[in-house]
């Protein structure tokens, strides 16, 4: 389908990505990187949460669209609340994304086995019996899918599954500068699980749940047409269908897995779905639709639980983009609005 008159006439200029500028430019934004994460090291965590307080607010002020992202995503996913509290719930949304980024730095850097799991034990409450629950059914599996939303402190998850003793392969997001990836990559390996960049990660993970490896995967975030349309907060969202394909094909169960914070901020809650399993007997095609909605509703499922921790900021149903499969989901949400209107 062919762009819109409007989208045509008004094109959005290209962001320049890290990779397209010059050495000089990279290698300066990763010593500024550097430096602000060597300040963060150092910080008490009392510190982080008032800097988290105000990095939130900076993203909430200061970037128009991703506000609007954050306010129209709030509105389809939780359409009773009112515009004050669809706005203190997106500010709490930056909040927590910048508090996650913050936490990251000072949990994964200089990760130490022996200390984390006092210090884990200490956090989270019942967290043997997650870890025992986890690590039986990746044992009686021979391996499984976790699926991690962009939910609570999701860089915490990998460190948990060291503690647990389960052997996970991990798919991340590559970044644009080469420095900060390998630095990012660094901080995250010492866990000991394998990182993967996305790049070309199929054969790998592949490889990894022949072995008897558990597998890792962020999967709640627009996958373009190389995803299929299921239900997500009662709206089609363009899904990716990796998780379900490597369930059918190693006859392999999903499970969803997310680190929320506790009020106050120094404790959490680890939460671990039921099993999801793959009938590998079922018309394939199907059984991923099947698969990948069951995955959207778990991942629904958590994030009501404390909306505020959720990545509001990611343009899940690209409803900015006024062309292609978006166009009919506008018109079916005004649609909707239309009729409330009437109705009421």
């Amino acid at each position: 389908m062919s762009p819109s008159p409007a989208r045509a006439s008004n094109p959005r200029k290209k962001r320049r990505r890290s990779k397209d500028k010059s050495p000089l430019r990279q290698n300066a934004e990763f010593l500024l990187v550097y430096a602000i994460l060597s300040l963060v090291r150092w910080m008490p965590l009392w510190l982080c949460g008032g800097a988290a307080s105000l990095a939130g607010s900076a993203i909430y002020t200061l970037a128009p669209r991703r506000r609007k992202i954050l306010l129209t995503n709030l509105g389809i996913a939780f359409p009773g609340l009112s515009g004050d509290e669809r706005t203190r719930m997106a500010r709490a949304s930056c909040r927590s994304f910048a508090l996650t980024g913050l936490e990251s730095v000072k949990y994964l850097y200089r990760f130490r086995l022996e200390s984390a799991e006092a210090d884990v034990r200490r956090m989270v409450e019942g967290v043997d019996y997650i870890f025992a629950r986890a690590r039986r059914l990746h044992d009686e599996a021979g391996g499984c899918i976790f699926v991690v939303p962009h939910l609570g402190n999701w860089e915490l998850i990998a460190h948990g599954a060291t503690l647990a003793s389960i052997p996970v392969t991990i798919v991340v997001r590559p970044l644009d500068n080469p420095w900060l990836e390998k630095h990012l990559f660094e901080m995250r390996s010492v866990s000991g699980q394998e990182i993967l960049a996305k790049r070309n990660a199929l054969f790998h993970l592949r490889t990894a749940l022949r072995k008897g490896r558990s597998v890792g995967l962020l999967a709640d975030q627009h996958a373009g047409m190389k995803g299929i349309d299921v239900p997500f907060f009662g709206k089609p969202a363009s899904t990716t269908t990796g998780p379900a394909a490597l369930a059918i094909t190693f006859g392999r169960p999903i499970m969803v897995v997310a680190c929320l914070r506790k009020p106050g901020g120094r404790e959490y809650e680890v939460l671990l779905s039921d099993p999801i399993h793959p009938d590998t007997d079922a018309d394939s095609v199907g059984e991923i639709e099947r698969l990948t909605a069951a995955v959207n509703r778990e991942i629904e499922g958590f994030i009501r639980q404390r909306p505020d921790q959720y990545f509001w900021l990611h343009d899940r149903w690209k409803l900015a983009k006024l062309w292609g499969r978006s166009e009919s989901f506008l018109a079916e949400r005004e649609k909707a609005e239309t009729e409330d209107e009437a109705d009421g």
